[in-house]
């Protein structure tokens, strides 16, 4: 600005002509314009953007979650602190997952499918133990050092690449995408710079554009049998609490579509729970119809959104209501039987 007031006003070197002095206003011109640009942009992705990525890179998004994800006494994203034991007259339900469970992109707790579960019954006390990245081998830790805390239901809300933390090549590449792409000075410190820089990479990088393609294959060799083993032990591990294990299945919004290509590992899936007789809810129907662009966040995060998380509510509360009112039934009729002789 200071070089175009100089060239222009100031010396008025542009009434001397010579196309050197041509070039170097029109130099100045553009280097003007382009600062601009890149103050309203760097303003508007500080200041104004609000939305997240799905691999939480970009500064945007690590500013979103310190905006928005607000820890209550046990550190979980909640608006409401939980009590060891549950209050008398309710029933617990104990959510574990990962960052689909946690509500990432969901600016308001309240509209998070837990929270609207909670708001459908009264009678439920609703906890979400569920961090960013949890896998089946930290949701088995977790349960494990959980001590002192009640449970009654326990709900895994279990996502497709939840073995993602056995499968070797996915941890190969996760570790690439974090470590390969650090970003200079500038694009460290510049909001719109950082996020042009990770839309760049998330457009030519191989191992984010297929980075779920491991997940598909895990499912098909001994990485599967290995999940299999720790289903199991999460199963008996909760029962051995004294609880009962009930699991939810979402599957990936940024696939679904009449071609989506994970509908023979959710049979997989189905298959196991029933196996070990866990009831379950796959969310793969409750989504037949919809596509991708309707159900996440945005373009640049594939989590589930607002209106994902109320149409999962809904089919969770109906599935908790029906295996509350089964359970009494089971109890009631083995009360009427006569006692042996």
């Amino acid at each position: 600005g200071v070089g175009v007031y100089v060239f222009f006003v100031r010396r008025k070197l542009h009434k001397k002509g010579g196309l050197q002095l041509l070039l170097q206003g029109n130099l100045l011109i553009l280097l003007t314009l382009l600062s601009m640009f890149l103050l309203a942009g760097e303003c508007y992705y500080r200041f104004v953007y609000d939305q997240t990525d799905s691999f939480a890179l970009t500064n945007s998004t690590n500013r979103w979650i310190l905006r928005h994800y607000k820890l209550n006494n046990m550190n979980f994203r909640d608006s409401v602190d939980y009590s060891p034991s549950c209050p008398e007259g309710k029933v617990r339900i104990t959510f574990v997952g990962d960052s689909f469970t946690v509500g990432h992109g969901i600016k308001d707790v309240e509209q998070r499918f837990a929270n609207l579960v909670r708001h459908q019954d009264p009678g439920l006390e609703v906890q979400v133990l569920a961090g960013n990245g949890m896998d089946t081998g930290h949701q088995l830790e977790m349960l494990k050092n959980l001590q002192g805390t009640d449970l009654e239901y326990v709900v895994l809300v279990y996502c497709l690449n939840d073995l993602s933390d056995i499968i070797p090549e996915y941890q190969q590449v996760l570790e690439r995408i974090y470590e390969k792409h650090t970003p200079g000075y500038l694009a460290y410190n510049s909001y719109l710079l950082n996020t042009l820089y990770y839309r760049w990479i998330a457009f030519a990088d191989p191992d984010i554009k297929n980075f779920y393609q491991f997940t598909l294959e895990a499912y098909q060799n001994q990485i599967w049998d290995q999940q299999k083993k720790r289903m199991t032990e999460l199963r008996d591990l909760v029962k051995a609490r004294g609880a009962e294990l009930l699991v939810v299945t979402f599957p990936f919004i940024h696939a679904l579509g009449s071609d989506y290509s994970y509908a023979a590992v959710h049979q997989q899936l189905d298959a196991h729970w029933q196996s070990l007789d866990v009831p379950h809810l796959d969310l793969l129907d409750t989504y037949q119809g919809q596509t991708a662009e309707q159900l996440r966040v945005n373009k640049y995060d594939a989590h589930p959104n607002e209106e994902a998380h109320a149409m999962a509510a809904r089919a969770i509360g109906a599935f908790l209501r029906s295996e509350r009112e089964n359970a009494p039934a089971v109890d009631a009729e083995a009360e009427q039987k006569p006692a042996p002789e």
